[in-house]
């Protein structure tokens, strides 16, 4: 069995680009469901065989709450519960195709929770936190996913039983997933001795206007603080503010739908003079000369 190190993970704006290229070329509104369908639980590698070889879901959704980082960074699962349900909600750290990732990853976990329960799992509802589509869309969802589907949700995931949590899994093994966790464990133990500035990441991929004195705020420490624990992970604020505003940059200046004081504002820019000069800080080009270099001959 092989597996991804930290070193070989693809870089968040690479997997950007491939998300928006699918969406690109599959203009289909089901299309992160139809992915997910797809996926096989070998394809997620190390943890995919941990949450297969748990005793029941319930153990299988506690490892993904605790392993997930290992699949990608892309979002954050939570697990709420109450007395007539339990939801698996999922939290997108990204603003560029995010409903499309979102279906994507909720298609996943229930196509594997059925795969792995031996069809017994039927979920009490699929929630969306998207707009409602037409009718006629609405019924390919359910019957795609064979489950209801709610949309306006507050939250993406998906609704349970309580008693759903105790479905013992097919290829529950206990000596198996007792040999898996120790490299799971030295895996995640990897990956977050960097986890600070992947947090610092996230945050700027969602609001990318944020200064550093507002990340700070969010992450509940001092601007001086996260400079010294960023410089441990031999990171800055100023790098990673940098790779992701001059990311969406680009990417709205190919788009050509903002103007570059529209994209100013969005990120965080006073005006669009000082976005001009930090552009030209990350590209050696102005704005005007980028988008024009991006403009199709006719």
């Amino acid at each position: 069995m092989t597996h991804i190190n930290e070193q070989d993970r693809v870089p968040m704006r690479v997997q950007e680009d491939i998300w928006l290229a699918l969406q690109d070329a599959y203009p289909d509104p089901l299309l992160g469901v139809r992915l997910g369908q797809a996926m096989q639980g070998s394809q997620m590698g190390l943890v995919g065989y941990l949450l297969m070889t748990q005793k029941n879901l319930g153990t299988a959704i506690e490892q993904l709450l605790i392993y997930h980082p290992l699949l990608g960074e892309g979002g954050q699962f939570e697990m709420r519960r109450s007395s007539f349900y339990v939801e698996l909600c999922y939290q997108p750290n990204y603003l560029r195709c995010a409903r499309l990732r979102v279906e994507t990853v909720l298609s996943i976990c229930l196509a594997q929770a059925r795969v792995m329960t031996g069809r017994e799992f039927q979920p009490q509802s699929v929630m969306l936190a998207y707009p409602t589509p037409s009718l006629a869309i609405q019924q390919q969802y359910q019957q795609l996913l064979q489950a209801p589907v709610q949309f306006n949700a507050p939250v993406s995931g998906i609704r349970m039983r309580p008693q759903d949590l105790e479905i013992p899994l097919m290829a529950a093994d206990r000596q198996v997933m007792a040999r898996l966790k120790p490299e799971a464990d030295a895996l995640l133990k990897a990956l977050t001795s960097k986890s600070l500035q992947l947090r610092v990441s996230h945050l700027l991929q969602q609001e990318p206007q944020l200064s550093r004195e507002q990340v700070a705020a969010r992450l509940c420490i001092s601007p001086r603080h996260l400079g010294r624990k960023l410089l441990e992970e031999s990171a800055s604020f100023r790098a990673i503010q940098d790779e992701v505003r001059s990311h969406y940059a680009c990417q709205w200046l190919r788009e050509g739908e903002k103007t570059n004081v529209d994209i100013a504002g969005a990120l965080g820019y006073c005006d669009e003079s000082a976005f001009g000069k930090a552009f030209r800080r990350w590209t050696g080009l102005s704005p005007k000369a980028f988008k024009s270099g991006c403009r199709k001959p006719e």
